[in-house]
């Protein structure tokens, strides 16, 4: 840093200044004037947002900054965008300097990118793909990276391989750009229109799910996809999301292979995982578990998992302790179910009927919650496991003490994924005996049973002493 500091030994001066500006979280500048007197405390949003142009950071300054961005997004075309007082061009990938006018009345993408960012590296070949399309077609589309690159020989043995145009490397306009249109992801493509107004404001995710289909990105259009969505998933069956071409079937162990066909009709999970994924890991004892209940009672259920793992050893030695079947490893088939599921994250459970609609994206909370109980997962089976917990709880009192824990009175409580602290067990019905301010629960039948013996042995001092906890205000641990 080029400035000055409060010296890290002074922490004396460190807390003052803390407290002075009521720090509550970092990065916080505060921004003084020559007197010393507060112009913003809220400099971290403005140098975000103006940079270097926000100087003298006077509030008559930032409105100046905000009434010119608002005119400037009022009047907005592809020059006020694209253009600086250094530069009125774009460059190729053979360097020539193209200007800027002769895109004009084009649709133009401008492609925030990070070259060697992994999720710009899947997307760009897709972007790609829609480009060649398009041009194939004679429409007037054109892509413009916003190069977000520091590595300059990096970016260009990118560039050299693309079609299209590109702001420069270090370009000041990047940031500027970067901020004026609240940049929060990448990739992202935004969309110019023919009278350079923006259209759209990130269709990465569009392109990534319908390709060309999505030209030319106008909100009618993702109207249009959205119906054609719903018209899909109302036609869903189990082999229009399983098979693809000649891949009509699924492996067991050994590599058996299954047709789609004989899992028609049955209640299935794909199970979106990888063995290099801790919380996948975790998870799995618990869908083993609710696996061997559900199969148990209703042989027409199965769970395909669907691998992310990173080489086929790993996919090997996770499948090997599964006793359900999969999708091959590397199958083409699990980046089209990724997309039409939406899949952000592992592990994933979606649960398909009988029918092959799908029932539920959010079939793991509901494992997780409640077990094989869940099963199948249907709105009206997660209805009758609420009618059950309210059945279960009547005639229980709302609060009750407890020889366990003497400082507060245990209130009832839906709780989830909790440890008794009474017997030490998982709280797997779904109601505990709750102390709030002390995390601590009870089982119903550990609070009730001591509650009743309390009651029937009241005037009885012969019972061993229950074991003590101490309270310190914010938990209770064992004495």
């Amino acid at each position: 840093m080029p400035w000055l500091a409060i010296p890290f030994s002074d922490s004396e001066a460190r807390d003052r200044v803390d407290k002075l500006f009521k720090v509550r979280g970092i990065p916080h500048l505060v921004i003084l004037d020559e007197d010393g007197k507060v112009l913003s405390d809220s400099g971290v949003e403005i140098i975000q947002e103006h940079g270097v142009d926000g100087y003298p950071f006077t509030p008559e300054k930032i409105k100046e900054l905000n009434d010119q961005e608002e005119a400037a997004r009022r009047d907005q075309s592809l020059k006020t965008i694209l253009v600086s007082r250094l530069r009125d061009f774009v460059i190729s990938n053979d360097g020539k300097n193209v200007p800027v006018s002769e895109l004009e009345g084009k649709i133009v993408g401008l492609y925030f990118s990070l070259s060697a960012y992994s999720p710009c590296v899947d997307f760009t070949p897709k972007l790609l793909e829609v480009y060649e399309k398009l041009k194939a077609n004679g429409e007037s589309f054109e892509v413009v990276v916003i190069p977000l690159d520091d590595d300059e020989e990096s970016f260009k043995q990118d560039f050299k391989n693309m079609p299209w145009f590109s702001l420069p490397i270090g370009d000041k306009n990047v940031g500027k750009l970067a901020r004026y249109f609240e940049l929060s992801t990448l990739p992202t493509l935004v969309i110019i229109g023919a009278d350079g107004k923006t259209v759209s404001k990130n269709v990465a995710e569009a392109i990534e799910e319908h390709g060309v289909l999505a030209y030319p990105f106008t909100p009618e259009k993702f109207e249009e996809l959205i119906e054609i969505e719903k018209a899909k998933e109302k036609a869903q069956t189990l082999e229009s999301i399983l098979i693809s071409g000649d891949r009509n079937f699924v492996i067991g162990k050994g590599g058996t292979e299954i047709p789609v066909s004989d899992l028609v009709g049955k209640n299935i999970l794909l199970y979106f995982s990888a063995h290099w994924c801790p919380p996948c890991r975790a998870f799995l004892p618990k869908l083993l578990e609710a696996y061997h209940k559900i199969k148990a009672k209703d042989d027409a259920f199965e769970v395909i998992f669907i691998s992310s793992d990173r080489d086929q050893d790993a996919f090997d030695e996770f499948f090997s302790g599964m006793p359900w079947l999969a999708l091959p490893f590397g199958d083409s088939r699990k980046a089209c179910l990724s997309r039409r599921f939406k899949v952000q994250g592992i592990p994933m459970l979606i649960a398909i009927g009988p029918t092959g609609q799908t029932v539920t994206k959010e079939a793991r909370h509901l494992v997780m919650q409640h077990g094989a109980n869940a099963y199948p997962f249907t709105e009206e089976r997660l209805k009758e496991i609420e009618a059950e917990f309210e059945e279960m709880a009547k005639g229980w009192p709302e609060k009750l003490k407890s020889a366990q824990h003497e400082e507060h009175e245990l209130v009832l409580a839906r709780r989830k994924d909790y440890v008794c602290d009474g017997c030490d067990e998982p709280g797997e019905e779904g109601w505990s005996f709750y102390c709030e301010a002390c995390d601590f629960d009870l089982h119903p039948k550990c609070a009730l049973e001591e509650d009743k013996g309390t009651k029937s042995d009241a005037k009885q001092e012969q019972d061993p002493p229950q074991e003590e906890w101490a309270c310190d205000g914010d938990v209770c641990k064992k004495a």
